[in-house]
């Protein structure tokens, strides 16, 4: 069953590695770390474990999996096998003419592992749920399929039922909120309600006519972010009160937001506010354990160290202590040859594992890397391993080597080891607390073990940050596919929780424009990025970032160019900010960005709500004085004119009894102006005088737009140049056109370059009349 965690649905739980879920614990209901404004009792403060309080600890969701007879992690069947099983529902509808806006502070589940496509989908999903679109049957009913409700969800059913409308109003990740409005509205008298959520951005001003004309539909208007905020102009309380507009379709609302912003913006609205209360916490942990298939979850629940705790945590804190005993016990087993009971000394060893999960294995590791006689050596093994994640590393000493050079050591330290000089490899092993395994990989101590060592390196070695990021980029370039993209899948949650810990991007930054450099790394920084945007902690705090990112002195091209596909991708959840920041990445003048932001235009050319935002912008962009600005214009115009209808002529010439749009002239007016035509802008020609030829009713549509965007300006600047241009498009059809053969094609360009002739209102004047006639 599902408990009613808050953070179930909005966290982004990166796995470490392989078989993360191992132990049968659905990654969706994992809490994340304490906000900092949060009021309630934050992990670090509870006496019986002392929980990851400290940036280098690592979450319990990256623990490994149990393992086979080969000792080697098995990867269980996931709970869902479509999307991340924890991301919150889609963004829904516009406050004003019923359109659809968005959401702020989009909170998504992102599982990184070692299949890259599964992690692409993943986020891919996630954007496209919260782009407007009802959140699917199938994603509700798996956040729903093993319920257990709060305890005042008799009174919130009769609330919602009376008013149209409740506020469900609490604080902090995990009490609750999301997943008991879903169940509120799943079904209401019988009939099974159309889900979404109420698309806008934070700060972004909202109205009940929004919400009009979506018949049965049950609304989530999620304030939960903390920077959310309303403008002082709209009178929240006084919106929720007028319901007429529900009642009329058969739908219902329901508000999530936090106590502060409550206070400030719940005016005359206070009863429709209720506090979701959790079930009982020995109960939850109890219902958690046996979810996660431990066998007797009951001597755990009555273990004085959980026990004395468990009733005043929140049920995502819960979540996470039964996660750690779960995955503890599970690796505790497979290690011990199977069974599934714990003998007493097991149960203390699990209890042991588990406090060490939830703290990050800070002591451990503390008392590891200070012991008087440890060598750099190895501790430069216990990161490379760390780095593996366990998995069997070729030519060990030779990479341990690497690393140390790379670490500014120097001598025999930096030199690879020959013979039997040094430790072998079980030495190794033991050497920083792991069991070698018979195929060559290694066992670490528990759970979250490999991604705790990288992480107390980042916090205890600020200074060989810079080293290690650009050391591990090189070992993704030099390792065979697939091992490169599993180990860059593989730091990029690590990368996350370390951002989420430190609340500093410098060290994304690092990696990303180190793998942005390289095209085998280039979609896993743009995954990197656009999950960071998307994450509940970091989400707002890396849009700003990577908004400076573009204008930085020190951004590479490389860099600009992937954050213009991640300008792209996060376009429908924040499609304002994002289409403001493509326009400040259009002023770069780096090789190759102005492309990159034409085609990001492209892409973002099919979503009906954006078209009208990004129309105003590209006729702007058309007739800048910045010529980059032209430049990703007339990319994205030439995108969007190889775009054929389904009887094969060019979708922007429209329907025949129409005129051409203006802006379809102005488009082809400012690729005509460059200083000579791209590849593109050939492909594009090539297919209009393609239709031209093949369609008999299209040829004088195509032509006229052509000599019109020629001759139709209100100055005579540039217009030699659009003339010498179009004729050197017209002769590449000619010669590369697919349409007719080439005399016929040499036929239709003879005819256009004497209609452009005829239209230059600068030529002599005839007898027959004024010029062009």
């Amino acid at each position: 069953m599902t408990a009613p965690v808050d953070d179930t649905e909005t966290r982004i739980p990166f796995a470490a590695g392989p078989g993360e879920q191992g132990a049968g614990v659905s990654a969706d209901a994992q809490d994340e770390r304490e906000p900092e404004h949060s009021r309630h009792t934050p992990d670090s403060d509870i006496s019986g474990f002392r929980t990851e309080s400290d940036p280098t600890a690592a979450p319990v969701g990256s623990a490994q999996a149990p393992e086979t007879e080969t000792g080697r992690p098995k990867q269980p069947p996931s709970e869902d096998p479509g999307a991340g099983t924890g991301e919150g529902p889609p963004a829904a509808a516009e406050h004003s003419a019923g359109t659809p806006a968005q959401r702020g502070a989009p909170q998504v589940d992102v599982h990184a592992d070692t299949n890259q496509g599964l992690m692409v989908g993943q986020w891919f999903e996630s954007v496209q749920r919260h782009s407007g679109a009802p959140l699917p049957a199938k994603w509700v009913d798996q956040q729903l399929a093993n319920y257990l409700p709060i305890d005042n969800e008799k009174e919130a059913d009769e609330r919602l039922k009376r008013d149209r409308v409740l506020v469900l109003v609490a604080d902090g990740l995990g009490s609750g909120r999301l997943t008991a409005a879903l169940r509120l509205l799943h079904t209401r008298d019988g009939v099974r309600l159309t889900l979404r959520r109420v698309r806008r951005e934070t700060g972004d001003s909202f109205s009940m006519e929004g919400l009009r004309g979506h018949k049965e539909t049950g609304w989530i208007l999620d304030l939960r972010d903390p920077e959310e905020s309303l403008p002082a102009t709209c009178d929240l309380g006084l919106e929720l009160c007028d319901v007429d507009d529900l009642e009329n379709d058969g739908s219902y609302l329901i508000v999530l937001v936090g106590t502060e912003l409550w206070n400030r913006i719940g005016h005359d609205a206070g009863s429709l506010a209720l506090v979701p209360q959790p079930p009982d916490g020995v109960m939850l942990f109890v219902h958690y354990l046996t979810r996660a298939g431990v066998a007797n979850p009951g001597i755990w629940a009555e273990d004085h160290r959980f026990s004395k705790d468990l009733p005043r945590l929140r049920p995502g804190q819960i979540k996470k202590w039964a996660d750690a005993v779960a995955l503890s016990e599970s690796q505790y087993l497979a290690a011990a040859g199977g069974g599934s009971e714990l003998s007493k000394e097991g149960f203390e060893k699990v209890a042991q594992t588990a406090g060490h999960v939830l703290s990050g294995w800070i002591d451990v590791l503390a008392e590891w890397h200070s012991f008087g006689m440890r060598t750099s050596y190895e501790r430069n093994y216990l990161l490379l391993a760390a780095v593996y994640d366990g998995e069997p590393i070729e030519g060990v000493h030779r990479k341990i080597a690497s690393l140390a050079t790379r670490f500014g050591e120097k001598g025999e330290r930096a030199e690879p080891l020959s013979g039997q000089q040094g430790p072998g490899l079980i030495q190794l092993a033991r050497q920083i607390e792991a069991e070698p395994l018979p195929d060559g990989s290694i066992r670490f101590p528990g759970p979250g073990f490999a991604e705790a060592v990288v992480r107390y390196f980042w916090r205890d070695r600020p200074e060989l940050i810079d080293a290690f990021t650009k050391w591990t980029a090189q070992l993704c370039l030099e390792l065979k596919h697939p091992q490169g993209s599993q180990l860059a899948a593989r730091m990029a949650p690590w990368v996350l929780h370390h951002v989420q810990a430190t609340r500093k991007t410098r060290l994304l930054r690092l990696v990303i424009t180190g793998w942005a450099a390289d095209e085998n790394l280039t979609p896993h920084a743009h995954e990197l990025l656009v999950a960071a945007s998307l994450d509940p902690q970091i989400g707002q705090m890396t849009l700003k970032a990577i908004g400076t990112w573009g204008s930085h002195a020190e951004t590479t091209a490389e860099l600009q160019k992937t954050l213009a596909r991640v300008f792209q991708s996060l376009a429908p959840v924040h499609p304002q900010r994002m289409l403001r920041r493509l326009g400040e990445l259009a002023l770069s003048r780096e090789p190759g960005v102005a492309e990159a932001v034409g085609e990001a235009i492209n892409h973002l050319w099919g979503d009906d709500q954006l078209r009208p935002k990004l129309l105003p912008i590209l006729t702007g962009w058309f007739g800048s004085g910045q010529e980059s600005l032209r430049k990703a214009a007339g990319s994205a115009f030439m995108n969007l004119a190889l775009q054929l209808d389904n009887s094969g002529q060019p979708t922007l010439l429209g329907t025949s009894g129409t005129p051409v749009a203006d802006w379809v002239l102005g488009g082809w007016r400012a690729v005509l102006e460059a200083d000579e035509p791209s590849n593109l802008a050939r492909r594009a020609c090539t297919v209009w005088l393609d239709a031209a030829a093949v369609h008999n009713h299209a040829t004088e549509r195509t032509l006229d737009t052509l000599v019109r965007a020629v001759h139709e300006t209100a100055t005579v600047d540039l217009r030699g140049q659009r003339f010498l241009n179009l004729v050197r498009l017209a002769e590449h059809w000619m010669l590369q056109g697919g349409a007719l053969d080439e005399e016929g094609r040499n036929e239709i360009r003879a005819d256009l370059m004497r209609r452009t002739s005829l239209a230059d209102p600068h030529r002599a004047q005839t007898r027959s009349g004024p010029p062009g006639v």
